[in-house]
């Protein structure tokens, strides 16, 4: 762990917290006006969880987006069917779905886990029990807004969309904060000691390294689930189906 601690003690600094975080405010900016005039037919929910991934995540979260999310030539594109049709093609590969899947499960997640960290580190929390109250918030945010709005996407109602929303966000969440917990527990302590306030560098900076982790250990998880056709991933292949049976029906 001494060797672990030498070597991320750049993370604690000033400077990295300014750099890393800086860039993350300029792709933001950058993603936004994709989205605006480009990358129109992101899936709903990704155009909410992106941003939050790209903040944590910096540049690490803008490749992600850009290899993943975005084709590189949607911006040739005119009309929301040629849109659509274009993202759902290049959203065909596995990886790219899994990408996406991880990156909603961690984006909405993670959200719900920062925001509890800050309450628990000011109200001094012991570990576990910061631990699972993390765990709590970023599982109901995950659950109730970002999970239930994708699977109500897919023709679901209301009572079905929760069901499988839950169903799905507690298998991912368990990985995510084991990943996010193992930094917490192991690797914050052994640079910085104890664990930081919100008003710190340290904060921010092992916040995100455990969220990184967190998507590293729920990306397997993930590639299971949508696998088995738990989650989705993106694409639009069932407001397409849909769109086509309309005009179907229209011309008859």
């Amino acid at each position: 762990m001494e060797y672990l601690s030498e070597t991320l003690q750049f993370m604690a600094t000033p400077a990295f917290f300014i750099i890393w975080y800086g860039i993350s405010l300029l792709l933001i900016v950058a993603f936004i006006y994709d989205i605006f005039n480009a990358n129109t037919v992101l899936n709903p929910p990704l155009k909410f969880v992106w941003p939050i991934i790209i903040f944590f995540f910096s540049i690490v979260g803008g490749l992600l987006y850009w290899f993943a999310s975005r084709p590189p030539d949607i911006g040739r594109y005119h009309g929301r069917m040629e849109k659509m049709e274009r993202f759902t093609e290049f959203s065909r590969p596995r990886w790219r779905k899994v990408v996406a899947s991880a990156t909603h499960c961690v984006g909405g997640d993670g959200l719900g886990i920062m925001t509890a960290m800050v309450i628990a580190r000011l109200s001094g929390f012991s570990f576990w029990a910061e631990f699972w109250f993390e765990y709590a918030v970023g599982y109901a945010l995950g659950w109730f807004i970002f999970q239930t709005w994708a699977m109500r996407l897919h023709g679901n109602g209301w009572l079905k969309s929760l069901w499988k929303g839950g169903r799905a966000e507690f298998f991912s969440m368990i990985t995510v904060m084991l990943g996010m917990g193992l930094v917490m527990r192991l690797v914050t302590p052994a640079v910085v000691g104890a664990q930081p306030l919100p008003d710190t560098f340290s904060f921010w900076s092992f916040g995100a390294l455990g969220l990184m982790v967190g998507f590293i250990f729920t990306y397997p998880m993930n590639w299971w689930l949508v696998s088995i056709g738990w989650k989705h991933g993106q694409g639009h292949e069932y407001m397409l189906k849909k769109m086509k049976q309309k005009n179907t029906s229209n011309e008859k």
